[in-house]
């Protein structure tokens, strides 16, 4: 007698509808929340404009240093975890180049002691010297390490091919920026930036039993609002168009390729249009890209394709990485899909594939506490409208194969490109040369950031 159950057949897709936030006003501060009925562990998220983007030159990294520092709590020695695992809860930290994200998943009914022990550590931590010193220490060896990885050394190189100024540098701000920081220099940006700035307060849970009120009370305190940060479009950098800069990994078997050009700010992208144009190109399992490089010609386990959108600027990024022998032809075969693209569109599949991977799986994108936290925690940093989901959702919905093509065309810089291929120059410079596309130049990996 058999076993098996008769696998049940697929319903139409149910519609999806982002949970409305709640909103109020403590002190000087904003707390935004989403009840999830029964939803019993919470996340909780504190978002400063205090990104990387505005440090001075002379103080590059220093957000990400303290938020690293902000692990070693009120007692210093990495004393924050411990405290927080009696509650059940665990630290997060994130910085970006827009904001200075705090915060804390907790159990529901230990929320008021998580935050509590949290707010302590945000706004008055130890910072002791010697703490500072070594997460600085630690970073910069953690920096060398990470770029002895082909594709982050590209990936780490794209900034400063594109811009100068503060973007130039990558976001935790290099090591030699790094090691010119003191303790001195992070307790001052921690007193100015982070300490006496309210923020706003992000709470998702189930939130029947929650006093949100004093749960802003008790991480605002007495500190002053939020300034407005300042949007000041980026300095290109100058330079050649399209180009190639090879950073030389001798001995190398394989090559990390990057192909990044300037794009717009997050405020002036139609999302949709955008990210449905580069998830046929090479986001999707199923993009151009992957079938080609991947699936026919065997140089890869996968591409990436995404924008990379700040407040003042934009990013436009493919990589992948390829068989050191293939590394030329992945280049030419990459500009030909783009070129084929621009000049005859989308088809209809595509189009379709596009729609489902971007709708289809909202409810369970946001299932979590901690997704439906991160899309608020967006809305914050980039001051979007309540119904942001919502409206991507439409966006997506309501796509056509014409919208893309133009998408394509408009968004899509091959020729205002740079490539950044991390290999054995020995054995790719002069494929690459004869590739036609761009000069050639040739850097040690260790140079970039001296």
């Amino acid at each position: 007698m058999s076993m098996l159950q008769p696998r049940p057949e697929l319903g139409p897709p149910q519609p999806y509808t982002f949970p409305k936030p709640r909103r109020l006003s403590v002190g000087s501060g904003h707390v935004i929340a989403i009840d999830v009925p029964g939803q019993q562990y919470a996340a909780v998220r504190l978002v400063q404009p205090a990104g990387a983007a505005n440090e001075p030159l002379d103080r590059m990294g220093v957000a990400y240093l303290t938020g690293e520092v902000l692990e070693d709590g009120v007692r210093g020695n990495s004393s924050l975890a411990p405290a927080l695992e009696q509650y059940g809860a665990e630290w997060v930290c994130r910085v970006t180049w827009d904001s200075f994200v705090t915060g804390v998943d907790a159990p529901i009914t230990r929320i008021s002691d998580a935050v509590a022990l949290f707010a302590e550590a945000v706004r008055a931590p130890a910072l002791r010297p010697e703490d500072v010193v070594r997460r600085r220490d630690q970073l910069i060896e953690r920096f060398w390490l990470d770029s002895s990885v082909p594709s982050t050394l590209a990936m780490r190189a794209v900034g400063g091919q594109l811009f100068t100024g503060r973007y130039g540098t990558p976001l935790n701000g290099g090591p030699v920026k790094l090691r010119d920081l003191t303790p001195e220099v992070v307790a001052d940006f921690h007193a100015r930036s982070i300490a006496s700035v309210a923020g706003t307060l992000v709470v998702v849970g189930d939130l029947s039993g929650v006093d949100l009120e004093e749960l802003g009370k008790t991480v605002f305190a007495d500190a002053a609002p939020t300034p407005t940060a300042p949007i000041t479009p980026p300095e290109h950098a100058s330079g050649e168009r399209p180009r190639i800069m090879l950073l030389d990994r001798p001995g190398s078997v394989q090559s990390a390729v990057v192909l990044a050009h300037h794009a717009p700010s997050r405020p002036e992208t139609d999302l949709p249009k955008a990210d449905g144009m580069s998830d046929v190109l090479g986001g999707m399992f199923t993009s151009r890209l992957n079938m080609e490089l991947r699936e026919r010609l065997g140089y890869t386990y996968g591409v990436g394709c995404q924008f990379d959108l700040r407040r003042d600027s934009g990013v436009f990024i493919l990589r992948t990485q390829v068989d050191a022998a293939a590394t030329a032809h992945s280049v030419t075969v990459t500009l030909a899909e783009i070129d084929r693209l621009q000049a005859d569109g989308v088809t209809e599949e595509e189009l379709e594939a596009v729609r489902e991977s971007n709708t289809v799986g909202l409810p369970v994108t946001y299932s979590t506490a901690r997704s439906l936290a991160s899309a608020l925690v967006e809305m914050v940093v980039h001051d979007l409208p309540e119904d942001h989901v919502d409206r991507l959702r439409a966006g997506f919905e309501g796509l056509t194969a014409e919208d893309l093509g133009m998408a394509a065309r408009n968004l899509l810089h091959p020729r205002e490109s740079v490539v950044i291929v991390a290999g054995d120059a020995a054995q790719i410079e002069e494929p690459l040369r004869e590739t036609g596309f761009g000069p050639v130049s040739v850097r040690d990996p260790e140079s970039l950031w001296s």
